[in-house]
């Protein structure tokens, strides 16, 4: 079996993805692979990806646009390692983060999950770390909670977990807005979580990024989370 597996998930990706590809082919050994789920981009980016001639490299183009979360899912069902990675398109991996993931997650229980810090960067430089996680949570069931309230802020480009948790997270329902969310909290119900607690990815700040950078409306912010409610209850069920 392959020993890691990075899903990323592209889509009009260009500006950006010669950077983020050079830092996680590096921390690869023969036996990784590299899924590139593409959601039929209309620049370069495929073509950027095939210049590689790269082996571990695993191109994947929809053939029409099923939004980033599905994308993601979309990367995942083709992965073949015993760990699953996620990456964006317009990060960059920290030097010899994998190893160090891999090594804290090789003593973990099944079913688990493990969470590096996320250092913010723009066109001027570094900003700042984004909410360093602190501690890992106590239990599983504070570790929804805190998610759920928005206190832990996890993002799905700094994940490291094993494949045997895939199996509750896909599918991932429709109406889930954010697959980090969905994936962690699944990890809380179904295994265990834990935070490495020094940075992993260098998150690039530019006008396009998916997650945004304002505030929701309160009842856009209830739908969103009685959805994964209801969508976690059916993941326990299973």
């Amino acid at each position: 079996m392959t020993r890691v597996s990075v899903c990323m998930a592209t889509y009009n990706g260009s500006p950006y993805l010669r950077d983020q590809l050079d830092s996680i082919l590096s921390q690869l050994s023969p036996e990784d692979e590299l899924i590139v789920s593409d959601d039929h981009s209309t620049d370069d980016t495929r073509a950027i990806v095939e210049s590689y001639k790269d082996r571990r490299i695993k191109l994947f183009t929809n053939p029409g646009s099923r939004g980033h979360v599905q994308n993601f899912a979309h990367a995942m069902k083709q992965a073949t390692g015993e760990f699953i990675a996620l990456a964006d398109q317009d990060d960059i991996w920290v030097e010899n983060r994998l190893d160090k993931m891999l090594a804290l997650l090789r003593r973990m229980p099944p079913h688990s999950l493990v969470i590096g810090d996320v250092t913010e960067f723009d066109s001027h430089g570094i900003r700042a770390m984004q909410s360093p996680l602190g501690p890992t949570p106590s239990g599983r069931l504070i570790g929804i909670v805190r998610i759920f309230v928005g206190r832990l802020r996890y993002f799905g480009s700094a994940f490291l977990f094993r494949r045997d948790l895939i199996r509750y997270i896909l599918p991932i329902p429709a109406n889930i807005e954010a697959h980090d969310v969905w994936i962690s909290m699944v990890a809380c119900l179904r295994g265990s979580v834990m935070h490495l607690e020094e940075p992993v990815l260098m998150r690039r700040i530019h006008g396009d990024n998916l997650t945004p950078q304002s505030r929701r409306s309160l009842a856009k912010v209830a739908i969103s989370r009685w959805n994964y409610v209801a969508a976690l209850l059916q993941a326990n069920a299973r």
